[in-house]
């Protein structure tokens, strides 16, 4: 029972630490401003994580996980649906690339802190994490890079992509720029301009033709990923709701937000989808 309270505190302590970052930024979250938030001393912070770093690896190693959890589900909801259109093992392997960049082009609605959570990795200096941050956070980075490691040596070794001994540079390739493409979505009337969504899918079917893909395969799959994208949202899958979801706010008050009718990110608003067959080889 001891352990169950110090856990429940814990969660709430980290739940507050994400309300913080998303309504005042990184710089904003500190010790005293979690105790603020809960209405504790700023000792009994200090008793669950030592220093800032320890802090934000914790809320690091949350969104990653939560955000690999998501994506193996989605995978696999999406694998089954694509399966059952007939494609070949190839065509298959290649259209879950497509996959993939129609995941991450979600989280950005459906898990907007989590997303936002875990480009902080990219974005702070390690020098805040001390040895033992690093030792819990570089794993789940790891498993992170993994997702898109998986689909693009799976497409390799079936022939969709060519050489497999570079799917670990392409793995690291592909995440980091996702994650730079969606930064657009954070300038000012951006967005207005640029569609952050439609550029990581030209980037995305330029790369694989760049990697060897035949651009008569990455044609023919194109719009059933398109249609398994739509009909496959991540925000419909159980386990994974988003901390903006959850009914477990600091506040203490219900904010409990239903996903089961909010579609998959779009820029303008508008409820049609922006196609994903934005080039046509």
């Amino acid at each position: 029972m001891r352990q169950q309270v110090r856990e429940e505190k814990r969660r709430r302590y980290l739940d507050a630490a994400i309300v913080i970052v998303m309504r005042d930024g990184f710089d904003g979250l500190t010790m005293g401003a979690i105790a603020r938030e809960v209405g504790a001393a700023v000792g009994t912070i200090y008793g669950y994580f030592p220093a800032k770093g320890a802090l934000m690896s914790e809320l690091q190693i949350y969104a990653i996980e939560t955000i690999v959890g998501a994506w193996t589900e989605a995978r696999d909801a999406w694998t089954a649906e694509l399966a059952r259109g007939g494609l070949s093992e190839s065509r298959l392997a290649l259209a879950s690339i497509l996959a993939f960049g129609e995941y991450f082009s979600q989280l950005r609605s459906a898990y907007p802190e989590e997303f936002r959570l875990q480009q902080m990795q990219l974005a702070e200096r390690s020098e805040i994490f001390d040895e033992a941050d690093l030792s819990r956070l570089i794993p789940a980075a790891a498993d992170l890079l993994r997702c898109s490691f998986q689909v693009l040596d799976n497409a390799a070794r079936a022939g969709a992509i060519v050489d497999p001994d570079a799917s670990v540079d392409r793995s690291v390739t592909l995440a980091l720029t996702l994650n730079g493409l969606a930064l657009i979505d954070n300038v000012p009337y951006a967005t207005e301009l640029i569609s952050s969504s439609q550029l990581s899918r030209q980037l995305l079917l330029d790369l694989v033709v760049g990697w060897g893909a035949d651009p008569i395969d990455v044609d023919a799959v194109i719009d059933a990923v398109t249609m398994v994208a739509d009909t496959k949202p991540l925000h419909s899958l159980a386990g994974y709701e988003s901390h903006r979801a959850r009914n477990v706010l600091v506040t203490g008050e219900p904010h409990t937000i239903d996903l089961s009718d909010v579609e998959p990110a779009h820029v303008d608003g508008s409820a049609e989808r922006d196609d994903l067959s934005v080039a046509r080889y």
